[in-house]
């Protein structure tokens, strides 16, 4: 598999490294008041008008790392399974797992709370561009300063939940404001078996068998929220061609980034990266082999990195294509012409190329304590995450709103605090693992002469303090909430070890951040602002912006493809997911065992489109011309994976699972009669009392009855 995917990827990604100046075909992940409706109309002869913009606005929801759709007006919510991970463990009883067995709500008192977990859904947009450019302009030297307080004064004058979204690398700003969720509560996930059939070598291919969904519920004063403006699903036959619109929030892109950025990509940061994650897959393995238990803990972070591996493997081969590579300094050449042509732009851009190329210079040297001491310290240990925000939160909140961290600012403040209620389980034995593996890796990059190490280690070994730290007591969530609520006089008389440990050297971690965004964050945004003009002045809006993890859509017709003399059909059927059946990681459960003879062997289960998303459109509503839900996107080909940095229409597809499968496996695989008529407008009857087998304290309790 491997070796199938380096050839697939390097054959794919170095054809169509360099975007178009202006989007071509089905390209683009599009914002909701930019939407090419025009160009659509020529291509497809058919484009949704505003009040098809409107409805489907209403309806795309966002999770913390994943999209959704609201499709009922009872406040129902599909995604996809892999995205609750977190919910599913936190929600399962002491002896149960429902990741791997499940789990079925069958009334409404049986949904279960998802600690810490949000929803979002977009109500307007406004152009806030004038604004923010002004306060900038009037700063230049503090240009990153200036324009951060003026995007934290938007936000603090907005009613809602509010977000200014950068576009077009500082070509246009925008205000977002959201419709909040903060009582979010689980409904109804297959079995992981089932979502994930096919495992780890299935993952950026197709043909594919996955029941990769699951729904949630919104809740406002512990009742279902009312959601009249909701989505509807289509359950009907799917057919090749049919147009199809994406709608989600894709994660993000490097599409509208210089060669000179993109270089640092390849040479610097992708190899650490990749050499990062291999170290810690490695480590985590043998921690997986100790115990069942261990290797329940592990197996999702391991998947993770599975994943991650994959794509930058990916983008490396394609960025260090020599002849691929020159079409992106071609790019940046063809613009740059057109600036010189113009004198006016020439003067208002200056050398925003060479500023960018000299950020990234100075880059080399700050990069490392950056990401070590800032960005990804502790990564992955749960404790260190929940202190550092305890500290900052603690001196953040003592100042004024333009002058904080954004993290720390009141219109992300709801996260953080939500973060810290969240009773996820806390394995001493992981953190320990997690904390030496990022202890061990700045004792090895980082020079020991700097100040900043000897304050992390205070003398221990990585060992020896990994261990100490992870006795902290922060996996109390009530003393957690003291902290927070004490403030910097609890931290001071706190001796808590994991908090100790960031108080120690949280200066060293500031000063890190600061050095990186002064001579590389900040130069390099006020050259992209300025390249961003410059793209404006030719091509205007005809370009899409760089994805943000904002609400976008993509169109594209249902269809497969072709390589390497071979056709790959744009549909799986449910009746072929049990010729594929055998051994893990294509084991069927007894459910679906047990279900054959009740489903439609021709019903159409995954398919893939051409519409143009990447990571973080899991979850993203795949739309017929109607508006109505005829899928749920949770993957795309190994061809999408390019997708970082282009889109090529002939390869580039989504993989989604479809609404008629889903109806009829919940149906015919998993009894959820109610939860089908529900999406179909049906109210539920009655139900009795008899907790649901998914419920019941002892798996063995409802054996029986099943």
């Amino acid at each position: 598999m491997k070796t199938r995917f380096h050839r697939k990827a390097a054959a794919f990604m170095a054809a169509l490294l360099l975007s178009a100046p202006a989007a071509r075909g089905a390209e683009g992940m599009w914002t909701f008041d930019n939407f090419p409706s025009a160009r659509m109309q020529s291509e497809l002869h058919w484009a949704p008008d505003q009040a098809w913009l409107d409805h489907v606005q209403a309806g795309v929801a966002r999770l913390p790392n994943c999209s959704a759709s609201v499709v009922s007006s009872q406040g129902l919510v599909l995604t996809n399974e892999h995205c609750l991970t977190d919910c599913l463990e936190a929600a399962s009883p002491d002896d149960g797992n429902f990741v791997e067995a499940g789990f079925s709500a069958r009334a409404r008192k049986e949904e279960l709370r998802c600690p810490g977990l949000a929803l979002q859904v977009l109500v307007d947009i406004t152009d806030v561009t004038p604004r923010i450019q002004a306060a900038a302009a009037a700063a230049p030297e503090g240009f990153a300063r200036a324009r951060d307080a003026e995007i934290a004064r938007i936000v603090e004058g907005c009613a809602g939940s509010c977000e200014v979204e950068t576009l077009y690398e500082g070509g246009r700003y925008a205000l977002y404001r959201y419709r909040r969720f903060d009582d979010v509560r689980l409904v109804f996930a297959p079995e992981r078996a089932m979502a994930a059939f096919g495992g780890d070598a299935d993952n950026f291919e197709f043909p594919r068998y996955a029941a990769d969904f699951a729904f949630l519920r919104v809740y406002e004063h512990d009742a279902p929220a009312a959601t009249p403006a909701h989505l509807t699903m289509l359950f009907g036959p799917i057919s090749a061609n049919d147009v199809v619109i994406a709608a989600g929030n894709p994660g993000s892109t490097l599409r509208l980034q210089t060669a000179a950025q993109l270089a640092f990509l390849r040479d610097v940061e992708l190899p650490w990266r990749i050499g990062m994650l291999t170290q810690a897959r490695q480590r985590m393995a043998i921690f997986a082999q100790a115990s069942p238990e261990h290797a329940r803990i592990a197996e999702p972070t391991m998947l993770s990195l599975d994943n991650a591996s994959k794509a930058f493997d990916g983008w490396l081969l394609a960025l260090r294509d020599p002849a691929q590579f020159a079409r992106v300094t071609a790019r940046d050449a063809d613009l740059q012409e057109r600036v010189h042509r113009n004198l006016a732009a020439r003067r208002d851009i200056g050398d925003a190329w060479g500023d960018i190329a000299h950020a990234e210079t100075a880059n080399a040297t700050a990069f490392l304590p950056y990401q070590y001491l800032e960005l990804r310290a502790g990564e992955r240990s749960q404790l260190f995450a929940w202190a550092r925000d305890i500290v900052r939160g603690a001196a953040e909140r003592a100042k004024p709103e333009t002058e904080r961290l954004p993290r720390y600012r009141n219109d992300r403040l709801w996260a953080v605090t939500r973060g810290l209620q969240n009773n996820a389980q806390v394995d001493p034995a992981w953190e320990a693992l997690n904390l030496q593996i990022w202890l061990e890796s700045v004792r090895a990059q980082l020079p020991a002469r700097i100040t900043a190490v000897a304050h992390v280690f205070g003398g221990e070994s990585a060992a020896v303090l990994a261990q100490r730290l992870s006795q902290s007591r922060l996996a109390d969530s009530t003393y957690r909430q003291q902290l927070w609520d004490g403030g910097a006089s609890a931290l001071a008389a706190s001796d808590d070890p994991m908090i100790q440990f960031v108080l120690r050297w949280d200066g060293d971690a500031r000063a890190a951040r600061s050095r990186y965004e002064t001579l590389v964050a900040a130069p390099i945004a006020r050259a992209q602002e300025r390249i961003a003009q410059a793209r404006f002045r030719a091509f205007e809006l005809s370009q899409y912006p760089d994805a943000t993890f904002s609400p976008r859509l993509s169109y594209g017709r249902v269809e497969g493809w072709s390589e390497d003399e071979r056709s790959v059909a744009a549909f799986t059927r449910l009746g072929e997911l049990y010729e594929q059946a055998g051994a893990p990681p294509r084991a069927l459960t007894p459910a679906w065992e047990r279900a054959r003879g009740a489903l439609d062997p021709q019903t159409v289960f995954n398919l893939v489109t051409s519409t143009d998303l990447i990571g973080g459109s899991s979850g993203s509503a795949l739309l017929d011309r109607e508006g109505r839900v005829i899928g749920v996107v949770f993957d795309g080909n190994v061809h999408s994976l390019g997708g970082e940095f282009f889109y090529d229409g002939t390869l580039n597809r989504s993989i989604s699972v479809s609404s008629a499968a889903i109806a009829a496996s919940l149906s015919h695989v998993y009894g959820m009669n109610d939860l089908v008529g529900e999406l179909q407008g049906v109210t539920p009857a009655p139900r009795s009392e008899t907790p649901s087998c998914d419920q019941a304290r002892r798996r063995s309790d409802c054996m029986e009855r099943r």
